[in-house]
């Protein structure tokens, strides 16, 4: 047994993971640095594609929740740094083949790998962190250091999405190629990133379909788990079809010129990386019971303003339906990390991918049909419905279920 496993909470002098947390920071700074998100519609457009083809996303989506857990257990047998290098590596040739021919068959496998690398990636990169943490005995930074990493995230597009409209004025071939580029990086620098243990209970590894099963039982028999997972997917899917999807529409249906929407946009992108980067601060000052109902209440009721009171100054609520998610997903999955165990937990948080990418394939599409036939206030408000009927009973199942939460350890 190596120095690192016999002493888990990080007795040494030098904590043997620190260096991972910065560099999966770059990681993702490097993969969500994505130019082509102002313009990836226009640029299938002028390869030929109709909006109904490019409307095939939701399949996509699909596919990639299909592979979220199966990927998730790779992660777990073989490793999260060599799972999230495949699927950065992944990403990044599909980057390249995109600009085929449309419809050729290196178009098509780019496009099938454009979203259904990230099931690589997903999962095993919030377990790398958090085993990290807990093997120099960190653990109790969780909160903190998810939070921040979810803001890298969020900075990373904001900055890309400005960059990337100016370079589609250049070549709007660029904003893929460079992507490729940055991906190989990102799969270059996980690579020198020190695996921290993660065995099964007895401290061995199982093999795939065992570890796969066991994964799957601990989600669905322990209803603290199980709650947690649908919360948090439900707190990720619901706010992003309103503040991404429908933010648009919105806008220029209550007559805000064009040109304001991208200081809209902005603001939302720069209140996340706020509140991601400072949820942990609500730790030790509120019950985490709490901050989720208040939470909850704020983004049903700033759904409720938006579609009751359509206008400009409305606009202003939509910080706070992006604020919730950003504020609650790092608190929460640091709560779902103390709860599960090492040899399993990247198939388990794949589970909430999984839930999270198949609530996008299905609200997406429908939001928008609705918006389009009634409104988009409208389908806010339906949006804030459907998310008060789900989330509300979710969060009091967790609450009773969260009152005598077994070890992380536990066996299902």
């Amino acid at each position: 047994m190596s120095q690192a496993e016999a002493e888990p909470r990080g007795t040494s002098a030098a904590p043997a993971y620190r260096g991972n947390i910065w560099r999966l920071f770059a990681v993702q700074a490097l993969l969500m640095f994505i130019l082509w998100v102002p313009i990836w519609v226009v640029f299938l457009q002028r390869k030929g594609l109709s909006l109904t083809q490019v409307g095939l996303e939701g399949v996509a989506w699909t596919i990639t929740a299909s592979l979220e857990v199966p990927t998730g257990a790779i992660a777990d047998r073989w490793g999260r740094k060599a799972s999230i290098a495949v699927g950065a590596s992944l990403y990044g040739v599909a980057m390249f083949l995109i600009l085929a021919e449309a419809l050729s068959p290196a178009f098509l496998l780019g496009y099938a790998l454009w979203n259904s690398s990230t099931a690589f990636v997903s999962g095993a990169d919030s377990a790398l962190l958090y085993d990290s943490l807990k093997a120099d005995g960190r653990a109790a930074e969780a909160a903190k250091q998810s939070g921040r990493y979810a803001a890298v995230n969020q900075a990373s597009q904001g900055i890309a999405s400005l960059v990337g409209a100016a370079i589609a004025t250049i070549d709007i071939n660029l904003c893929f190629a460079i992507c490729g580029v940055l991906a190989i990086a990102a799969a270059a620098v996980v690579l020198t990133i020190h695996e921290p243990p993660h065995t099964s209970d007895d401290g061995e590894h199982m093999d795939y379909w065992r570890n796969l099963t066991t994964a799957v039982r601990i989600a669905v028999r322990r209803p603290v788990v199980r709650a947690l997972v649908l919360l948090n997917a439900t707190v990720l899917t619901i706010p992003l079809v309103v503040y991404y999807v429908l933010l648009q529409p919105y806008s220029l249906g209550v007559g805000l010129p064009l040109a304001a929407l991208g200081i809209v946009v902005i603001a939302v992108q720069l209140s996340t990386v706020v509140a991601s980067w400072l949820a942990h601060r609500t730790e030790g000052r509120f019950a985490l019971t709490s901050i989720v109902a208040v939470a909850l209440a704020v983004l049903i009721g700033a759904t409720a303003i938006l579609a009751a009171a359509p206008s400009i100054p409305s606009l202003s609520l939509m910080l706070a339906v992006a604020l919730v998610p950003a504020l609650l997903t790092p608190l929460l999955s640091a709560r779902l990390n103390d709860l599960i165990p090492s040899g399993q937990r990247a198939t388990i948080l794949s589970l909430g991918a999984l839930l999270f990418e198949l609530g996008l394939a299905v609200a997406m599409p429908l939001m928008l049909a609705f918006a389009d036939r009634f409104g988009a206030p409208a389908a806010i408000g339906l949006s804030g419905a459907v998310f008060a009927v789900t989330a509300v009973p979710l969060m009091f199942i967790w609450r009773v279920a969260d009152r005598g939460p077994s070890p992380a350890g536990a066996r299902p």
